[in-house]
């Protein structure tokens, strides 16, 4: 697979843990990351560490889930 920064992943739960870990290695290779959690302490800060974008959703909320797709597509296109 070409992971390369033509390529952007949104990642569920990106804040912290296995979603954290993820958005690690995959921007490791260039991947444009979104960062979709509630936790926006820690979200801001590893979007700012990776280059990313951190989007606060709630993923149970339509509204919040287009907003944060809105956000992700303006940042990474």
């Amino acid at each position: 697979m070409k992971l390369d920064s033509t390529i952007s992943a949104v990642i569920t739960g990106g804040a912290s843990g296995l979603g954290a870990a993820t958005a690690r290695r995959l921007a490791g290779h260039g991947v444009k990351v979104a960062l979709f959690d509630l936790n926006a302490e820690l979200g801001e800060a590893l979007a700012q560490e990776l280059g990313g974008v951190f989007c606060p959703v709630n993923i149970t909320s339509s509204a919040e889930v287009d907003a944060a797709f809105a956000k992700a597509r303006a940042a990474n296109g």
